[in-house]
């Protein structure tokens, strides 16, 4: 089952693009008229929700060429909350609410990406009501990769970065005068910029432990085009502060002590758990060390393809023995190319960014389908299911155009429904629909008044439109 969404009752021009049998292909984004500028993304939903986990999809748009990238708060129709799009020429990944100091605060990771997949940008926080908080970037000069930007309980930040370093790569294949990318974790303060803790692959991870070793890419690796042996793709903290970190290059996972040596590898060339096979993930992305001694990851399998599809994977790691066993997996017939994440939700359940893949998915605890959703073009290198409550403050943004009331709030949560007056009377409700919503009228009032009420039928909010 598959419907297209544009926020019922939109009235929203839409972009589309044309099929190479030159008939038009389906409308990818549309313009809001009270949104000039905006070019929002067209969702699908493929499997409508059903006993979903409470809260919002959360999804970064990827651009490519003329597409625009942008961030997205949306409903499980599809219906978006809040967007807002990030300039021309960057694309924005790992769009999320976090927690800063004890409140909720949402944050993503904008800039240039390579066509070796590293990003060039940095890391933004926005409040509640959708405020620029702070941009935090990388330390030493460095630029903050795509990869990761993750806040921890004690107010601080994990970033990647990368950097191009000289290296002899004869032990792997490669050039004596051979160039390789280091893969950096930094903890910082994201309020006030100051480093906190540095790590580099390059030095702890030798280059024999790549699964591009001896490879093309090792071969012919130069200043131009480095090896990029270990490639980290994510950061967070371990069990008794520890870092854990994720490579996919190695498809290995790595336990940091904060004094930089590692103390186990999980996966990869030189695993230190068993059996083998309950460690046998490839390329995988979003390691996430949970309480309870488990560990969650998405195991991709491929580029080059090493397993037919791709994993949410659920592991339950026994530091002592170092045995693990896989507690749980989420059935699928999707193969991800490359990034995408694991999110376990409180019943049981996991919600799933497919990466490389546009396709967001949710699962039951016994691995149904409860929900998906597929993006217009592009991908999402992660996606989650969140809980959120946002006001932007000010009033409704409001036009009367050809006979119909377009009306907007974006960001504001809540929203039931529309009410257009003319005067004191009443003449014409519709239903939120979304990012904009199109309310036809009867007759050619030159000024009406809009309402926003919630579901209980209270304003929230209201502005004037004339033609």
């Amino acid at each position: 089952m598959c419907c297209l969404v544009t926020g019922c009752g939109s009235g929203g021009g839409s972009k589309s693009t044309t099929s190479t049998n030159g008939s038009a292909a389906k409308p990818k984004t549309t313009s809001p008229v009270t949104l000039p500028g905006a070019s929002p993304p067209i969702l699908r939903i493929d499997t409508p929700a059903s006993g979903t986990s409470p809260g919002y999809v959360f999804l970064a748009e990827k651009g490519k060429a003329s597409d625009p990238s942008g961030v997205v708060i949306a409903d499980n129709a599809g219906r978006i909350v809040w967007y807002h799009q990030v300039p021309s020429g960057l694309e924005a990944t790992d769009f999320r609410t976090q927690s800063l100091n004890g409140k909720p605060v949402l944050t993503w990771w904008q800039g240039a990406v390579s066509k070796s997949g590293i990003g060039q940008g940095e890391d933004e926080i926005y409040d509640a009501r959708y405020h620029e908080l702070r941009t935090v970037k990388a330390a030493h000069g460095l630029q903050a990769d795509l990869h990761e930007f993750q806040l921890t309980p004690r107010g601080t930040a994990f970033i990647t970065a990368y950097k191009t370093e000289p290296a002899d790569l004869r032990s792997v294949g490669g050039p004596k005068d051979g160039w390789v990318w280091d893969s950096i974790v930094q903890e910082v303060d994201p309020m006030t910029g100051k480093l906190l803790f540095e790590w580099h692959s390059v030095g702890h991870v030798p280059f024999s432990d790549s699964l591009e070793a001896n490879q093309k890419p090792a071969k012919t690796a130069s200043k131009k085009v480095p090896l990029d042996y270990f490639h980290v793709n994510s950061v967070s903290d371990g069990p008794g502060g520890t870092i854990l970190v994720s490579a996919r290059n190695t498809s290995a996972i790595y336990l940091l002590a904060r004094d930089g040596h590692i103390i186990w590898r999980l996966g990869g060339k030189r695993s230190q758990f068993g059996p083998p096979a309950a460690v046998k993930f490839f390329y995988q992305h979003n390691a996430r060390w949970h309480p309870n001694g488990t560990l969650s990851l998405f195991d991709n399998g491929g580029i080059p393809r090493a397993e037919p599809h791709s994993r949410p994977l659920v592991l339950k790691v026994d530091q002592k023995t170092k045995h693990v066993s896989i507690l749980k997996t989420f059935p699928t017939k999707i193969a991800s190319p490359y990034e995408g994440d694991t999110e376990l939700l409180p019943d049981g359940g996991a919600f799933v960014g497919w990466g490389g893949v546009p396709k967001l998915t949710e699962f039951t605890a016994a691995g149904k389908v409860r929900f998906q959703m597929t993006l217009p073009y592009g991908d999402t290198y992660r996606g989650y299911r969140l809980q959120w409550t946002g006001d932007p403050g000010g009033a409704p943004a409001v036009a009367l155009k050809d006979g119909k009331v377009y009306a907007s709030w974006n960001g504001k949560t809540g929203i039931a429904r529309w009410q257009v007056l003319d005067g004191s009377k009443r003449i014409a409700s519709a239903a939120w629909g979304g990012l904009e919503t199109a309310i036809p009228l009867k007759g050619t009032p030159k000024q009406v008044t809009v309402r926003a009420l919630d579901a209980a039928g209270k304003t929230l909010g209201k502005a004037t439109a004339s033609s």
